[in-house]
């Protein structure tokens, strides 16, 4: 019947870890493209964890997810059938086993939805450093003690480098700017149609964070608000800012609720905090 409601397309009911954003991400995700013929493309990691969906999945390896996307959506199109391919990955995936794959298919402008949930790690796993992880940042394989303070690199700006390709759409999102999310989800299923559509999601993960999963809100809007995580999008490498921070709060507003930041030393904070700002210099430039 007409006024009959649509079952939700994800099951109820949490089969990740408490506050898992990851999780949060991809219910939203569903939720905006609910009125869409989407299949859903899947690879190793916490987001195969999700229990039972309404929609098409096509599970893949880290390294060919791109690739077979990208042979579902031509084949797609060739039928003349107007099918979101919608790419769901983490950190781990996209910025380093898969992004030749990735930097491939964005290249080729081909017609896939991809969605990265960067939770900064390799947490299915281990929780292992990706290229992701911040400068300073604990994780198993960074350790901190006697000989070590956590990652000794700066974070891979992996999603500017996705831009500088040219590609239809691009941007970031923040579970904490809920409008703002659902805005870019609906503008990336239109320049899927187009081309190649990127959206960059910060997903905190309490376990390998090591921090409480009430505040995964909150590390999100603090993330955006010290500029660590700032909020943007580009057309065709046309980049535009859009959540403006007036009076940014220093980066140790984001760091204090997890405690895989809680070895730092003074100056290895202040080091962090020229870092953000740098980067942020940057992004305006282009802008």
């Amino acid at each position: 019947m007409e006024n009959e409601k649509k079952a939700p397309m994800i099951s109820p009911g949490l089969p990740m870890c408490a506050g898992c954003g990851m999780e949060l991400v991809i219910r939203v995700l569903y939720e905006e493209l609910k009125d869409d013929d989407f299949i859903s493309f899947g690879g190793p990691g916490c987001a195969l964890l999700t229990t039972k969906v309404s929609v098409p999945c096509y599970g893949t390896l880290f390294t060919n997810m791109a690739p077979s996307a990208s042979g579902v959506s031509r084949e797609l199109r060739r039928q003349g059938k107007d099918t979101v391919c919608l790419c769901i990955g983490g950190d781990g995936m996209f910025s380093d086993i898969a992004f030749g794959n990735l930097s491939a298919a964005a290249e080729r402008g081909e017609h896939l939805l991809v969605v990265c949930y960067d939770n900064e790690a390799y947490m299915n796993t281990g929780i292992q450093r990706s290229s992701r992880t911040p400068e300073g940042a604990w994780t198993n394989t960074t350790p901190t003690g006697p000989k070590g303070f956590g990652k000794k690199q700066q974070q891979k700006p992996f999603s500017l480098l996705l831009a500088e390709h040219n590609v239809a759409y691009t941007a970031t999102c923040s579970p904490a700017h809920m409008q703002d999310f659902r805005k870019k989800i609906r503008a990336a299923r239109e320049a899927a149609r187009e081309g190649f559509a990127f959206l960059h999601v910060l997903a905190p993960c309490p376990t390998g964070w090591k921090s409480k999963p009430e505040l995964i809100i909150r590390q999100c809007r603090d993330a955006v608000n010290t500029n660590y995580f700032p909020l943007w999008e580009a057309r065709y490498g046309q980049f535009r800012i859009t959540v403006k921070v007036k009076d940014p709060k220093p980066v140790t507003e984001f760091l204090q609720t997890q405690k895989r930041f809680s070895h730092l030393t003074e100056d290895q904070v202040r080091q962090l905090q020229e870092d953000v700002d740098a980067n942020f210099e940057h992004l305006l430039k282009l802008c």
